[in-house]
């Protein structure tokens, strides 16, 4: 489903005073309403992400010309959020720090929990190149710097004086003590870069040969080195500076194994803890184009490049630039799309989607980061707040103690909650004194809450002009309930697609019977999937849960078979979270048969779901190549498109729309393909 951050729905935004000294940035003078900038985060596929904080800094912003440094929560609400001069890139959170460049001065800043940029880091003798940056467990860092070069390029046919963008790496010590400076053009030629790439034209006054654009130590002895306009990643050592291998490109030295595809354009390359490489592929010069994250295990000694995975957005996306992934702690990975929609996409390690987030038509950021990461500049006494039972009565209180960490006066101006069974006594905005405390009141009342468990977060926010600060709480509450959970199951019709994925509901949040939270993993053990009926033949599948354990997906393994019965059997071992048990619950539906003929206008399989509909709209159709979906009112008003859609499935959110009936038309080729009727409800 589709979520839109709950922030701009409870943020006041008061205007009041700066925290004097709290911050050392520039701030642009004629901007005082933050909500102005801040992106309408839509959020899909909410499976249990991993703990912790997204970390976005953009270098475009595409309704204003600022930019902005953000952090938000797994639900797109933020805890931090200020607008910056010029852009912010390349953020990174390493060893509790903040890394990322910042400004017209182009540096990278390090910056601590108190916001406070305490270091910088830039290149010497050289202006930095801002595409990465890296540091080990020595505090050694590598940088990457440009260099413009003049360069006679008569025997490509190009001037001879063609200015050539070229590349240096330099490595620093813990002390910022230069190392050494290795300098691309005294180890490759510029007739490395692959001719046919778009961006590279030999004849040109100004050539872009190289454009490296990821650095990253490998080991104690070398580094990894990103050429995007080769094709190529390459290893050098960190002592001589030789070029140790060479990955893709003109001067492969690696044998590709199960892999045809091999990479093109990559924008990053990461080296997993078991070793492997991983590369963000952008896909430029593949056909069709397509952007993946590659998995590669590496024999350095036979020099053999192993497939392992390639990871493929669905529906697919071709991401022209930028873009790259983060590995998180608990295995998840994290995948940023450039200026695609959406902006950026977390996997669990099946491939399932954990979570999936999109500003794109708001802003750009080059690299987005996550990490379980927290600020200092007031905190709260706790982190979770268990009221346990409610007595069915009356209102349960907690005394919330906050602790001002600054030299000034704090103000908290307002909080906000995700249901209203919690809320906060005191009347807004209150003052903490500099390195004082303040007491809040947290209240649980739970008389509408439809279930017997319930999970809020308390946001507790902290407002200026130009400065956006908050800290979270856990809450958790219990309340009487006797009434056993209730599952359906769709589709349950004929002629269902043969894409078609399981939606299982819930009327309430649910766990297994012994008390364990569902996850991606143990998901995939509650159904059984068979042809037919109960006795037939077991049909493979993958299940993901949703966050809020009401609604778990079921993506069969392959495509369905035409004219074909499935049974769907929902087995014991569920139970709510009072312990209530869940009775099994099965459910048929078929397919409808095979079209081998050429489709035509009309006859394509479309599905259309759900419908009615609050907010997400899912269309999934069997055409390939590029196909279009528009949302009409009755009268004919055009209310949103979904234009070059590549794949078989596509999400939109409709929850902007007032209630009531619209068509869905989807084209292709200039073709009306399919029109849908669908009913949008509050």
């Amino acid at each position: 489903m589709i979520q839109k951050n709950n922030f701009l729905r409870y943020g006041a935004f008061l205007g009041i005073y700066f925290i004097s000294g709290l911050l050392n940035w520039a701030f642009p003078q004629d901007t005082t309403d933050l909500e102005r900038y801040f992106p309408d985060i839509q959020i899909t596929n909410s499976n249990n992400p991993s703990p912790g904080y997204f970390f976005i800094a953009t270098k475009k912003h595409f309704i204003d010309t600022v930019n902005y440094v953000s952090i938000v929560d797994n639900y797109g609400t933020p805890v931090y959020f200020r607008l910056v001069n010029d852009i912010a890139a390349g953020i990174q959170v390493k060893n509790g720090y903040i890394y990322m460049l910042e400004g017209p001065e182009k540096v990278y800043f390090k910056i601590d929990s108190f916001f406070h940029k305490i270091d910088t880091f830039k290149t010497k003798g050289y202006k930095l190149d801002g595409h990465d940056f890296d540091m080990d467990r020595n505090g050694h860092y590598l940088l990457l710097g440009r260099q413009l070069r003049t360069v006679d390029m008569t025997q490509y046919g190009g001037p001879a004086d063609a200015t050539i963008r070229d590349e240096v790496v330099q490595e620093f010590d813990a002390d910022k003590n230069l190392i050494f400076t290795w300098k691309a053009w005294e180890h490759f030629q510029i007739t490395d870069a692959n001719e046919n790439s778009p961006y590279v034209d030999l004849t040109s006054s100004t050539v872009d040969y190289l454009h490296a654009n990821s650095i990253k130590f490998d080991s104690d002895t070398s580094f990894l080195l990103s050429c995007r306009h080769f094709d190529e990643i390459t290893k050098i050592d960190r002592r001589t500076g030789d070029i140790i291998w060479r990955l893709g490109g003109k001067h492969n030295d690696f044998t590709f194994v199960n892999d045809t595809v091999r990479f093109s354009h990559p924008h990053t390359v990461r080296k997993m803890e078991n070793g492997d490489i991983l590369i963000f592929d952008n896909g430029n010069l593949h056909n069709p184009q397509r952007t993946s994250v590659v998995e590669y295990r590496l024999d350095e000694v036979n020099k053999t490049a192993t497939l392992v995975r390639r990871m493929y957005h669905n529906p697919g996306i071709f991401a022209m630039h930028g873009g790259g992934e983060q590995m998180l702690p608990d295995g998840d990975m994290l995948v940023y799309w450039g200026e695609e929609s959406p902006s950026f996409t977390e996997y669990h390690p099946d491939g399932s989607v954990a979570i999936e987030m999109d500003y794109s038509l708001h802003s750009f950021a080059s690299r987005v980061a996550k990490a379980a990461w927290k600020h200092k500049v007031f905190v709260p006494a706790t982190d979770t707040i268990n009221f346990g039972m409610w007595d069915g009565y009356t209102e349960a209180e907690y005394l919330l103690t906050l602790h001002n960490n600054t030299d000034s006066v704090l103000k908290i101006t307002g909080y906000l909650t995700r249901t209203d069974n919690f809320s906060v006594k005191e009347d807004f905005p209150i003052e903490i004194p500099a390195h004082g405390n303040k007491d809040i009141t947290v209240a649980y009342y739970p008389q509408n809450a439809q279930t017997g468990y319930i999970k809020d977060v308390l946001t507790i926010q902290s407002e200026y002009p130009h400065l956006y600060l908050a800290q979270q709480v856990t809450l958790i509450g219990k309340k009487e309930d006797t009434q056993a959970p209730q599952a359906t199951i769709a589709p349950d019709t004929a002629n269902v697609p043969r894409s078609a994925e399981v939606q299982v509901t819930f009327s309430e949040p649910v766990r297994l019977a012994d008390g364990t939270e569902l996850d991606y993993q143990n998901v995939d053990t509650l159904f059984v999937f068979k042809k037919d009926g109960p006795d037939g033949e077991s049909v493979a599948y993958n299940a993901n849960v949703s966050t809020d354990k009401t609604h778990i997906e079921i993506t069969p393994a392959d495509s369905l078979d035409p004219d074909q019965t499935y049974f769907i059997l929902i087995k014991e071992g569920l139970e709510d979270y009072a312990g209530n048990p869940l009775t099994p619950v099965s459910g048929k539906f078929s397919t409808g048969s095979e079209i081998t003929a050429v489709l035509s206008p009309g006859n394509h399989e479309v599905q259309v779901y759900p419908n009615p509909t609050e907010g997400n709209l899912v269309i999934k159709t069997d055409l390939n190549g590029v196909w279009k979906v528009q949302i009409f009112s009755v009268p004919g008003t055009l209310m949103t498109e979904k234009d070059h859609v590549l794949g078989h499935r596509v999400e939109m959110n409709v929850s902007r729309l007032h209630p009531g009936m619209y068509f869905v038309v989807i084209t292709a080729d200039g073709k009306k393909i399919k029109t849908e009727k669908i009913i949008v409800k509050y």
